[in-house]
């Protein structure tokens, strides 16, 4: 496929430079601007080849810009106007390369805005429906119900549109059947690992592994992911969601305060350590994030790499490993910071 398609890849708030680096590094693909959530670029590619992207929430074929919003409720109409003027062959055809599409679609709408107006993201849902509605003859349904999905991303007065290239969000990926409070979303936890630099055989440790996601990931992308949890119920989870990925991971009931592990014997460490409102804490926290780190330092190759998520970055200390960049981002309604340790 030789003609340029417009993307738009909505990710988590915090990761568009990862999620970019990953897109860059598909060939056919230039990047053309890294906004607030969102990368667009131009690839000249085949659309299958936009599925593997691990990083991303989801991918879309950008289909227009609309300018000078009107944030009182006046604005509703404008966007019935526009959602009616939107053009879908091209984009449609896309779809079709990558799987099959009725003749006559049912489609969904989702959408989000940053910036005030007068009225939320479900009326504006309906306004681009009613367009779209009166411009086709397709069906209007719930997102879950739908084959095609728009997503309308406002920024101020600013609107970028999409249709979603997949059959559903990148981000729900199909093993992850089994979860606990405070799981990790599986593109965080992608990112978390590409900034971590892990490669396939690379030994990677995730010391708090809850359902497996950051372990499922990194085996996914090849490495030889080992990691575990105080909780039974949290082992039982992850290989569950294991098996469904069809991956084998080393997973063993542990303290990790004491890991059962030879000293020096892991090149990346990627966890999301219990924080917040999502995962209650017994103890201590600030006492549990020093030993742990102690372990964490004690069984990290000299050369190696660690990425932890948390809320409260400042209770991290690795002697070995200064700091190297905080990143923060938008999780769960909070505001976590992933913070990576390296000899570099």
């Amino acid at each position: 496929m030789n003609d340029m398609m417009e993307l738009m890849a909505v990710t988590t708030r915090g990761l568009e430079n990862v999620s970019a680096d990953e897109m860059g590094r598909i060939a056919g693909l230039n990047l053309s601007q890294v906004a607030y959530r969102r990368v667009h670029a131009a690839f000249s590619g085949e659309p299958a080849d936009l599925l593997d992207l691990r990083t991303v929430d989801d991918i879309f074929l950008h289909l227009a810009a609309w300018e000078d919003l009107i944030p009182q409720r006046a604005g509703l109409a404008q966007l019935t106007e526009l959602a009616g003027t939107l053009a879908f062959t091209e984009a449609l055809g896309a779809v079709a390369r990558v799987r099959p599409l009725g003749a006559e679609p049912v489609f969904s709408v989702t959408a989000n805005f940053v910036g005030k107006r007068k009225y939320n993201a479900d009326e504006i849902k309906e306004a681009v429906a009613a367009g779209v509605g009166d411009r086709t003859s397709w069906r209007y349904a719930a997102e879950n119900e739908s084959d095609l999905n728009l997503r309308v991303f406002i920024e101020h007065d600013r609107a970028d549109v999409g249709l979603r290239l997949a059959a559903a969000s990148l981000g729900r990926r199909a093993y992850r059947q089994a979860n606990l409070p405070g799981s990790l979303k599986p593109p965080v936890a992608a990112a978390m690992l590409r900034m971590a630099g892990v490669l396939p055989g690379d030994s990677l440790l995730d010391p708090f592994c809850g359902a497996g996601t950051i372990l499922i990931e990194a085996a996914l992308a090849g490495a030889d992911a080992r990691g575990g949890d105080n909780d039974p119920l949290a082992l039982t989870a992850a290989r569950e969601n294991a098996a469904r990925a069809g991956v084998s991971l080393t997973l063993e009931e542990w303290d990790s305060r004491h890991l059962p592990l030879e000293g020096r014997s892991v090149a990346r460490v990627v966890t999301n350590l219990p924080w917040g409102r999502q995962v209650e804490v017994d103890e201590g926290t600030a006492a549990l994030y020093r030993q742990a780190c102690a372990e964490i330092d004690r069984v990290l190759t000299s050369n190696g790499e660690i990425v932890i998520l948390t809320d409260q970055p400042d209770l991290l200390a690795f002697p070995r490993h200064p700091v190297v960049t905080r990143t923060e981002i938008s999780l769960f309604g909070q505001t976590p910071v992933i913070s990576q340790f390296s000899v570099r």
